[in-house]
Order: structure tokens, then C-alpha cells, then sequence
């Protein structure tokens, strides 16, 4: 999957990062953790994709259909590694069901106590609520995610945010085009006389 990096990006990196993520329609978000000693990174991320390969089971879903946003993190007490992560595209009938599911499983995978797997509040839904899914800290603590190491998105998103790019672009020019043949009209009929306008009986 590919990664986005930005560990010293700009605010304005970050918010438009955050918005595009924000604009992908999420069900679920989770914290990922380990009990007692933390596996290295590749067995850690081995168990996230297991995670989310199991969650495209209990759909009955293709794994390359689900919208994957995930990103590690140490943890500021202890500095213990932990994932955050979005997830999108299951199409799950009660994902309340879904989320219960998901955390007895990584119970059972890793035999993690501390693991938080909630519905994406779509009440909510925005870029300080994307980023507080993927980063646990406040609402509006936007800074943390710019500190971010890398955040792991599955090609399923990628494909989405280009359809949303070629959705918006297609309503711009139709707008325009819209625009352009009303001031058309418009100016045609300013350029017809009064006479014309009003003829005498």
C-alpha cells in the first residue's frame, strides 16, 4: 500500500491531507495495541493487515474493496507502539456488530485488553474528526497530525478520491458552461432595443 510522508510538512499540507481524507465516506475507527512487548514494525503491521483481511472476511467482502487509512504511532505514555486507523467500503448491515467483532478478534490475534473499535460518527464527519480518529489526541489538535511519521492508505482509497476529483471537476464545468450560455443570453438581450423589446400595438 502506498504511504504518505510528511513529517515536517506545512499546516496547509495537513489540513488539505485531512480534507481529502474527510471526503471518503468511513464507517469504522480503531486503536490498535499490543500487550507486553511490542512486536518489531513488520510483525506489528503483519498483524494490522491480518486485522483488516479478517474484517473483509466477516463482510463478505473483497479485501481490495475496503478503504484503508492507517497510521502508527508511539504513544506518549511509555512510548508504546499502537496503530490508528479508518476504515471504509464494508457495506456492513450493523456495523455497531461489526466493531465488537473486530475488537474480540484482535483480543484473540494478539491478546491486546486496550483496543478501541467504534462506528465512524458521521455527525461529525470533517477534518478535525478525521483527524482525531487518526490520531487520538483532541479535536482540534491539528498539529499532531502534521508530526506524524506516515500515514498507509490502500489503493481502494486512491481510486475513490479520484473519482470524487473527476465528479467535482465535471460539476465545475458543467457550472460553468451554465454561467457562460446565461451571460450569453443575457447579453443578447441587452442588445435589443426598446422598440424591439416593447412594439407598439
Amino acid at each position: 500500500m502506498p504511504r504518505f510522508k510528511h513529517p515536517s510538512a506545512p499546516r496547509e499540507l495537513a489540513d488539505n491531507f485531512a480534507y481529502t481524507l474527510a471526503r471518503v465516506r468511513w464507517d469504522v475507527f480503531g486503536t490498535l495495541t499490543f500487550k507486553g512487548t511490542v512486536p518489531r514494525p513488520s510483525v506489528a503491521y503483519g498483524h494490522a493487515w491480518r486485522h483488516f483481511r479478517h474484517a473483509a472476511k466477516l463482510l463478505a467482502r473483497p479485501y481490495d474493496q475496503l478503504l484503508i487509512a492507517l497510521r502508527a504511532e508511539l504513544g506518549e505514555k511509555g512510548e508504546r507502539f499502537h496503530f490508528h486507523y479508518l476504515l471504509g467500503g464494508t457495506q456492513a448491515c450493523n456495523v455497531i456488530t461489526l466493531c465488537h467483532q473486530l475488537r474480540h478478534s484482535w483480543m484473540g490475534q494478539t491478546g491486546a485488553t486496550e483496543r478501541m473499535i467504534r462506528p465512524f460518527d458521521h455527525s461529525q464527519a470533517g477534518v478535525a474528526y478525521v483527524t482525531k480518529c487518526l490520531n487520538g489526541a483532541d479535536v482540534y489538535e491539528m498539529n499532531k497530525f502534521v508530526s506524524a511519521d506516515e500515514v498507509t492508505l490502500s489503493n481502494s482509497v486512491y481510486r475513490v478520491i479520484r473519482s470524487l476529483e473527476r465528479i467535482a471537476e465535471d460539476t465545475r464545468l458543467a457550472l460553468a458552461e451554465k454561467r457562460a450560455a446565461d451571460e450569453a443570453v443575457t447579453a443578447a438581450e441587452s442588445r435589443l432595443s426598446p422598440a424591439c423589446l416593447n412594439p407598439l400595438p
